[in-house]
């Protein structure tokens, strides 16, 4: 078959045997200026050809349209930027780091930033028991982040025995997670001593963060560019707080790890004596929560929130928040236990293409005042990375949605107690299937060469309008297509068959070509 059919007969894209597909070949228009907080127009369709395939088959000989749209993104982040003053910590098991590796790789591979982590089932013998009688090699986990270009240094836990007591007397229970989470420090202050110490060429980190095992960061890129504003030659703690406001009134006022909690080296510094007995005093026991009563008790450092950091407390079906225009996206939190995202996947398109591009919100299909009425069945709204979305349910399409709040999509969305104080107000939940046709980010693949050809049909021009809507419309200044080769990021997109009774037989493909 033809590379780009045999693409789509994978097994691991679960596609129907025939289906219907469509295509259109990217060419980027990169801008300095380009504003994020926009939603870029296009007067045209986003699909404007579709060719039935029968994925059995490779008897499809005509070339698959594939016309062409010029799209104004914003500038690549540096390629092969290092960032050797960024230092990171997290705290789990052996297997779950093991299944990491590609997370971690996407973000942190050949970036100079370095990784340390506490196994905590990796106990050594001489601290075994029943229950920790498994033995783990942590040099071969070493190796194997090593082989996916991540600089790794992984450690056994320091404790074996609860520091703090219970009911006056010693806790028999196993250590928690949480508690070498929190030590995470002394672990990330060892390995900068043991770099200082053997005169090493590696930078001293500036920031030392914990994180949770599925903290994901888009690009080190605007993380690192967010930190720089921020003094790191002072006592510094900088994060974020809960989405869920209720876990904030339950937890207190703290950076929450999930989205990434930022120590500079002189915070560090200051509470490296008092690690241990921190624990003990802790109002309570998790990670989080005895880090922030550390630095309460030892230190005047009080917490910074940064804009981007997200704990994502949010669960079920998280596209709300994808299909919002969020920026900056600087981490992303739960994406594989309280809502499923394939986030590598999605963030792709930052590393490989555009920088802040990920997440951006096209809208096609608004029509041309002077040439032709605009029609609902040509609207679509791209948010880039992760979905295509159409709203045959509504009268008047996208105009029907005020696209400047969060629709209410996960579990409890519509409870302002919770969530109002970070994304409200939401507006209503779409109905899946009537109001709402959806086409998912499944996949994306970089090759080298175009293997069919692309039409000469001229390319639609592109306008952008406020994120609120609000306010007239404003011609985007030109440019052109960087030319970088043949190369080529394909995006697959899947609207998934309801099934025969509804009328729909056959899975939908979109794929977006980008010519990198």
């Amino acid at each position: 078959c033809p590379k780009d059919i045999e693409f789509l007969r994978r097994p691991e894209l679960r596609l129907t045997q025939n289906i219907l597909y469509s295509r259109r070949c990217i060419k980027p228009i990169y801008k300095a200026d380009f504003d994020r907080n926009t939603i870029t127009n296009i007067t045209g369709p986003l699909v404007t050809n579709t060719t039935a395939l029968d994925l059995t088959s490779c008897s499809h000989d005509e070339p698959i349209p594939c016309e062409p749209l010029s799209l104004e993104v914003p500038m690549p982040y540096p390629k092969d930027a290092q960032y050797p003053h960024l230092l990171f910590g997290v705290a789990s098991k052996y297997e779950r780091m093991r299944e990491a590796i590609p997370a971690f790789a996407h973000w942190l591979a050949g970036t100079g930033a370095r990784l340390v982590g506490t196994i905590a089932d990796a106990v050594p013998p001489e601290h075994q028991d029943d229950s920790t009688k498994n033995s783990f090699n942590l040099t071969l986990l070493e190796e194997e982040y090593r082989a996916a270009g991540i600089l790794a240094t992984f450690f056994p836990p320091k404790i074996f025995k609860r520091l703090n007591l219970k009911d006056g007397k010693p806790d028999p229970r196993p250590v928690p997670v949480e508690h070498h989470h929190f030590l995470l420090i002394k672990e990330l202050l060892s390995v900068i001593d043991s770099s200082q110490s053997s005169q090493s060429q590696q930078a001293t980190p500036h920031w030392l963060a914990i994180l949770d095992d599925d903290t994901f960061f888009p690009s080190l890129s605007p993380l690192s560019h967010t930190l720089s504003q921020h003094d790191h030659t002072r006592p510094a703690w900088l994060g974020a707080l809960s989405d869920d406001f209720l876990a904030v009134k339950a937890w207190g006022f703290m950076a929450f790890g999930g989205a990434g909690s930022f120590l500079s080296l002189p915070l560090a510094r200051q509470l490296a004596p008092h690690l241990e007995s921190c624990i003990t005093t802790a109002s309570i026991q998790t990670g989080d929560g005895i880090l922030r009563d550390c630095i309460y008790s030892h230190t005047r450092t009080r917490l910074t929130l940064v804009e981007g950091l997200n704990q994502h407390d949010i669960k079920g079906d998280a596209s709300g928040f994808f299909e919002s225009g969020a920026w900056p996206v600087l981490s992303l939190h739960h994406w594989k236990s309280w809502y499923q995202a394939p986030v590598e996947k999605m963030a792709r398109v930052a590393r490989d293409v555009c920088g802040g591009c990920f997440l951006m919100r096209v809208r096609f299909g608004t029509g041309s005042t002077s040439e032709k009425k605009k029609r609902k069945e040509d609207e679509s709204l791209l948010s880039l990375g992760y979905s295509i979305t159409q709203y045959p349910g509504l009268e008047n399409g996208l105009d029907d949605i005020d696209l400047s709040r969060v629709e209410g999509t996960w579990d409890e969305a519509g409870r302002k107690e919770k969530f109002g104080f970070s994304y409200g107000p939401v507006r209503r939940r779409l109905e899946k299937g009537r109001e709402k046709k959806s086409w998912r980010l499944v996949d994306v693949d970089v090759d080298e060469g175009d293997s069919s050809p692309i039409s000469e049909s001229p390319s639609q021009s592109t306008t952008t309008t406020t994120k609120a809507q609000s306010g007239g419309q404003k011609e985007a200044r030109g440019g052109t297509a960087q030319k970088k080769g043949k190369k080529r990021f394909r995006q697959i997109y899947v609207h998934k068959a309801a099934g025969p009774a509804v009328g729909e037989s056959m899975d939908e493909v979109i794929e977006l070509v980008w010519e990198i």
